[in-house]
């Protein structure tokens, strides 16, 4: 991605004022295609409707741990992420040599300042509020109350909410002026380009 103007971020044909807007307005527009785009993606909308089979949504979890393994390494990060992921998939019959045979995402961004690596991580903690929705789409395939299997989805539980609050209040230390809030865009919109690539061609870990 090119740099960004001082003072202004190119939106739909637009002029956004990064100096306005706080980080989370300006984080949420330059990511709004791919995001836009994700709610279609096939796996995660037949995951909420409740369609998902087995076999798919064993094949969606490999995906999603073929990113989540790179990513948390690269940015330095707890892999609470991939721990729930292989938990999930083991409880489904995938083991750890099944899994070390499965591709992984290659090009994550280089998240090389602060900045940047707390705009990657918007996008995966962002995922998790609407990751605890997508789980109720699993009663029909693991059974209604069941925790084995969706732990992915259901993640930090009730205390979701607590950590994005904590989250934000990173966002907005990190983005206190007008180049740091260029580098949090550029970190946040190269990881959801890169994560949606990835998901595209989820069936590939079958």
């Amino acid at each position: 991605m090119g740099e960004l103007p001082d003072d202004k971020f190119p939106l739909n044909n637009d002029r956004f004022d990064l100096a306005r807007a706080s980080c989370q307005e300006v984080l949420r527009a330059a990511t709004q295609g791919p995001h836009e785009r994700l709610h279609h993606h096939a796996g995660f909308s037949s995951v909420k409707d409740g369609t998902i089979t087995r076999s798919d949504y064993r094949t969606l979890l490999i995906r999603l741990y073929g990113f989540y393994l790179p990513f948390e390494r690269a940015a330095a990060t707890d892999h609470s992420r991939t721990r729930w992921l292989k938990r999930d998939l083991n409880w489904m019959g995938v083991g750890a040599q099944r899994l070390s045979r499965s591709p992984l995402c290659p090009d994550i961004p280089r998240l090389n300042s602060p900045r940047r690596r707390i705009g990657a991580l918007y996008v995966v903690e962002g995922s998790a509020l609407g990751g605890r929705q997508l789980g109720r789409g699993l009663d029909r395939l693991l059974g209604e109350e069941a925790v084995e299997g969706r732990r992915f989805f259901t993640g930090r539980g009730a205390g979701t909410g607590a950590a994005w609050r904590g989250f934000l209040d990173q966002l907005a230390s990190a983005g206190n002026h007008t180049a740091g809030r260029t580098l949090l865009v550029s970190g946040a919109t190269e990881t959801f380009e890169l994560f949606e690539t990835w998901l595209t061609g989820w069936r590939d870990a079958g």
